[in-house]
């Protein structure tokens, strides 16, 4: 059965790892589970890194290109009684600190921006569909940390003594020990009355009743709950694949302020001039 790491993606020198799908292999055993929503998931964040990753590489190779086509500068090593220098001559300016040929990117800009306009989108919907099996996935794990008489009268009152109970405890750790027991022996009604009430109302600080809640949704709701977490992660590389492309798309976009990419604006604008 076909699972969503078969789609090989090869190896670049040249693109930031971070961008390639395999990246996604921490988390892909919480993720690549038959029968689960995390298959979905994980095929989802793998081909919203794919588009990232792809048109990261195209971008490179158009550059390589254009510059291999470039006149060749110059360089000449000045002797040392003459201060022992090189100079640079030819179509170079220094970007970033490096000395870099100046070409005529226009082509290279429009094709850049049609590409860009395609597959961000793309990329937008793969966000947008993981934010969306996140919402599904932690609306499971709350469902699984609730009772189904909570919220009714008797419920209610339950809980409130529940949590009176518990905060009549003497020491922070027989607090803490009491719900743990609950959760370890499946009583959710219990933990319900304490993980969906304020953390001072068991006598429990935030830091205590995080820590049970996690604890909880690890027992009652394990794979939702394991999956909600990869997707935050996936999520997060999605989002930090794309600010990467965005910025690699805005280092091209810059190139229009390069000299021969303005002279080559400022001809064609002479040749259209009184058309």
């Amino acid at each position: 059965m076909p699972t969503p790491f078969d789609d090989s993606v090869p190896v670049r020198g040249d693109v930031p790892m971070s961008l390639h799908p395999d990246s996604l292999l921490g988390i892909g055993a919480a993720l690549n589970q038959p029968d689960t929503l995390g298959v979905t998931v994980l095929s989802a964040a793998r081909e919203g890194l794919r588009l990232c990753y792809d048109l990261f590489g195209r971008m490179n190779d158009a550059e390589r290109d254009l510059q291999a086509i470039a006149a060749p500068a110059r360089r000449r090593q000045h002797p040392v009684e003459r201060g022992g220098r090189t100079e640079i001559s030819g179509d170079v300016r220094m970007v970033k600190g490096k000395p870099t040929r100046v070409v005529d990117a226009t082509e290279f800009i429009a094709a850049a921006e049609q590409a860009f306009a395609r597959v961000s989108p793309a990329i937008d919907r793969r966000v947008k569909e993981l934010n969306g099996y996140r919402q599904t996935l932690e609306t499971r794990v709350a469902t699984a940390l609730d009772h189904p008489t909570r919220k009714t009268a008797e419920g209610l009152a339950l809980a409130a003594e529940v949590r009176a109970h518990i905060k009549a405890m003497k020491k922070p750790e027989q607090r803490m020990q009491f719900v743990a027991q609950a959760v370890d022996g499946g009583d959710v009604a219990t933990v319900a009355a304490v993980i969906h009430a304020q953390p001072f109302l068991s006598g429990l600080t935030p830091e205590t009743h995080a820590t049970l809640r996690a604890r909880a949704a690890a027992q009652f709701a394990p794979v939702d709950n394991a999956q909600l977490a990869a997707t935050d992660a996936a999520l997060q590389r999605l989002t930090a694949s794309s600010s990467a492309l965005v910025k690699r798309y805005g280092d091209i976009l810059a190139m229009r302020d390069a000299p021969a990419a303005k002279a080559a604006k400022s001809l064609k604008s002479l040749g259209e001039a009184g058309r």
